[in-house]
């Protein structure tokens, strides 16, 4: 192998210039091979490891909707807590309520999402308690609204005046400024105690939250507690985190489809360029090949050294592309996490290694296929007419 192998980078080398702008073409097909394959399997990815930051094994949202995924709420929370705690596998069970809410501070009036929870499970730091009549606020609002601990704003819901006991709008206080867990990038967030946010909305008698969080002593019980839930409580749909991930995969296969389509396309065009490179290379060299033929180079020699050609041009394509991939990625990524409603640690190109590895290894058995051709055309070559055309 070593011989062919050196044959190869001899011939490779021969054309530095023109054999470099192949290679810079098959780059450019290489990096949006690998941009591909990122997103067909990133979304997945990112969306598991927001998952598991939180620490629930089991989530339960409105009968047939996804978290958080439409207004509908799951009216007495209290009771359903005391069943599921009641099961001995379950460790805790945490509750979600959103909602949005107006907002008038220092004069300016504008909404944000007003977010309820029983236990501070989305704030990154674990601190004590707010006090009575007190809230807290995440970074992006108290930056772009000036807001600090201390001071007291009004809050009220728009569009449920008919609806609330609570009509006029609440004075409240900032007791602090947090982190949420899945604040979208610029998202405005104040954060209530449950019951605070309940009386707020005038629906403490519903109980009414938005999604229940439920963790469990033993994970790998996740998926019998999650049928038993399913059906102890018809008004709920209860998803393990990898029963969420199939069901947002299943609302997002528009993204996989996407990457299916250019990837193959890039696979077409990488197949075409390694395909003509090795050829032209070939057919500029009949008159050595069948030469080297003549002295006694075997066919099996041949044979191997256009397939190297092949290999080695997808090869040194794929370390230029998968550059070239990392910097586009990060800009496609940076534009598509600027969608809302998206949390500001979630992203489309998640670099794992085994992407790198699996688009690594279809371009380089591209280069392969795209080789046979001229690889085999040479073991074939009939020496005696080819050197009489070729060098007499």
């Amino acid at each position: 192998m070593k011989f062919p192998l050196y044959l190869a980078l001899r011939n490779l080398l021969r054309h530095p210039g023109r054999n470099l702008l192949y290679i810079l073409g098959v780059s450019i097909t290489a990096a949006l091979l690998l941009d591909m394959t990122l997103l067909s399997g990133g979304i997945r990815v990112s969306l598991q490891r927001v998952l598991k930051q939180m620490g629930y094994e089991i989530r339960l949202s409105p009968r047939g909707t996804l978290p958080f995924e439409t207004d509908a709420q799951i009216n007495g929370f209290s009771t359903i807590q005391s069943r599921v705690e009641n099961m001995p596998e379950v460790d805790h069970v945490d509750a979600l309520l959103g909602t949005t809410i107006a907002v008038n501070a220092k004069g300016q009036t504008f909404t944000s999402f007003a977010l309820g929870a029983k236990m501070q499970s989305l704030i990154s730091e674990r601190i004590a308690p707010l006090p009575a009549r007190s809230v807290a606020i995440n970074q992006y609002l108290a930056k772009a609204k000036d807001i600090h601990p201390g001071q007291h704003i009004q809050i009220w819901f728009p569009g449920n005046a008919q609806a609330l006991d609570t009509i006029e709008p609440q004075i409240v206080r900032v007791d602090r400024v947090l982190s949420f867990e899945l604040d979208a990038e610029g998202q405005y967030t104040i954060f209530f105690p449950l019951q605070m946010l309940q009386e707020l909305m005038g629906q403490r008698q519903q109980d009414p939250v938005s999604v229940i969080m439920v963790k469990l002593k033993d994970s790998t019980a996740a998926p019998r507690i999650n049928e038993q839930l399913n059906k102890e409580f018809p008004q709920i749909t209860a998803y393990t985190i990898s029963s969420v991930i199939d069901a947002v995969d299943k609302q997002l296969s528009y993204f996989k489809q996407f990457a299916y389509i250019l990837g193959g396309i890039s696979l077409a065009v990488t197949f075409v360029l390694v395909f003509i490179i090795t050829t032209i290379s070939f057919h500029d060299r009949l008159g050595e090949i069948a030469l080297l033929r003549a002295i006694g180079l075997s066919n099996r020699t041949l044979f191997i050294t256009i397939l190297f050609e092949g290999i080695l041009t997808s090869l040194a394509s794929a370390v230029f592309g998968f550059i070239l991939g990392r910097f586009v990625a990060d800009w496609l990524d940076w534009i598509l996490k600027s969608a809302p409603g998206l949390p500001e640690n979630f992203s489309f190109f998640v670099m794992e290694p085994s992407s790198f590895i699996r688009a690594g290894i279809v371009l380089l058995a591209t280069g392969f296929f795209a080789g046979l051709y001229p690889a085999s055309a040479a073991a074939r070559l009939p020496v005696a007419e080819t050197l009489r055309e070729e060098i007499l």
